[in-house]
């Protein structure tokens, strides 16, 4: 009975800990969110599929999202509120413009010919994104042969209300690179990707479906650096793909 009562113990003590731990810059969080405008109610963001599906969403990967805090993961204001919060803890926060994509800048919205547009291979229509000299806007109307496109982040002039909770904070160094590799390639999760890690040296093995994932190649780099900034002592990252000959 006394051993018993002691792994009860030793678990409970476990299970303190990890409600003790608070979230400090650099934290390796795990997070749900549901982000709006404010005036409309219109769902900007989420980790939560019942509230991307009421929305009408019906496609995406849904599960929480990693943030390193200072790092840029999240918004800065969102990323600012984590400090100090504990698992389970769940924040309501509101963001004006000048929290959020600032405000709306008339200088940015251009007219430009229809025939700009002659090598577009799909036909436009309003709200469609497009690149103009480099820079990526949206086109608010079509008239007369000229279009009018808006280079003002779609979210510029509004206040946006975020809800955000906080699932889990990473502390073992595996589960940290995990985190990393889900945040960048959806698919990725801890069942079907393997790290074996043997500083200076970590070796990962993705899934099958993620080696022809667009833009993979530039991924794994961003992998790479973010686990040579945040993982001390990892010093080469090795990536395996592995392919069976398949039994006739």
């Amino acid at each position: 009975m006394l051993g018993v009562a002691g792994e009860v113990d030793r678990e409970a003590e476990a299970g303190a800990g990890v409600q003790e731990l608070k979230v400090e810059p650099g934290s390796f969080v795990e997070v749900d969110l549901v982000i709006r405008v404010k005036d409309t109610n219109e769902l900007v963001d989420t980790t939560l599929e019942e509230e991307a599906r009421k929305a009408g969403v019906t496609t995406g990967v849904f599960k929480p999202r990693l943030a390193i805090v200072g790092r840029g993961y999240l918004l800065k204001p969102i990323e600012d509120e984590l400090i100090n919060m504990r698992v389970s803890e769940q924040k309501t926060v509101e963001l004006p413009p000048e929290r959020a994509f600032g405000e709306r800048d008339p200088s940015k919205v251009r007219i430009i010919p229809l025939r700009r547009f002659k090598d577009v291979e799909q036909p436009l229509s309003v709200g469609m994104r497009v690149i103009v000299d480099g820079k990526e806007g949206y086109i608010r109307s079509i008239e007369s042969g000229r279009v009018q496109v808006d280079f003002n982040h779609r979210l510029a002039g509004k206040t946006l209300v975020s809800q955000f909770w906080v699932r889990k904070i990473l502390v073992e160094d595996k589960d940290k690179i995990l985190g990393v590799i889900g945040s960048l390639i959806p698919e990725a999760t801890a069942e079907n990707t393997q790290v074996d890690l043997r500083k200076p040296e970590v070796i990962i093995k993705l899934a099958k479906e993620t080696y022809t994932a667009s833009g993979i190649q530039l991924l794994k780099q961003t992998i790479s650096r973010e686990i040579f900034q945040h993982i001390d002592g990892v010093s080469r990252v090795i990536f395996v793909e592995e392919y069976l000959k398949e039994e006739k």
